[in-house]
């Protein structure tokens, strides 16, 4: 499937209200003091975005659809939530499982379905389990009990997935 650049962008009216209602959570990172974490809580002055980011479908290597989005203030939470929610909603139908591949998911789950549960613009498909991974070439940067917890090589079901995230 080809997209062309706009069905991949989340829908910009509804994302903006999104995170003009939700409350940035700051957190330090508790692993190895990650740069993505920690600059999510850092000041962008006039700034619009301070970067782009998405969901992609490792199997297919492609883009998910709606998924795309900037960051206005760093990597924060509420963008990276907002874009999961989105993949996870485009034609899911009948799945139970996903794998999510994050290079700090070791920190992102942490608060992920809080999130969900207080927002009215996240949701998950009911029933369907996350499964977490950091991709092989990124889990090496973080703590042991990440790379066990975390590696594709340990995750029943996954395949090895070697890229940047």
């Amino acid at each position: 499937m080809k997209l062309h650049g706009s069905e991949s962008q989340v829908p910009r009216a509804r994302y903006q209200d999104h995170l003009g209602i939700t409350k940035g959570l700051a957190q330090r990172s508790e692993c190895n003091n990650h740069r993505v974490v920690n600059q999510a809580n850092a000041s962008w002055h006039r700034l619009e975005a301070t970067g782009i980011g998405g969901c992609a479908c490792a199997k297919h290597r492609c883009f998910m659809p709606n998924s795309m989005m900037d960051f206005q203030k760093g990597e924060r939470q509420m963008n990276v939530d907002y874009a999961l929610c989105n993949a996870l909603g485009h034609n899911m139908d009948g799945l139970c499982w996903a794998f999510t591949f994050y290079d700090v998911n070791c920190q992102y789950n942490k608060h992920l379905w809080q999130h969900v549960d207080e927002s009215l613009h996240l949701s998950i498909p009911p029933g369907m389990d996350i499964m977490l991974g950091i991709g092989l070439w990124r889990v090496h940067g973080h703590q042991d009990k990440c790379y066990v917890w975390y590696a594709s090589n340990f995750i029943p079901g996954a395949v090895r997935i070697d890229g940047r995230s």
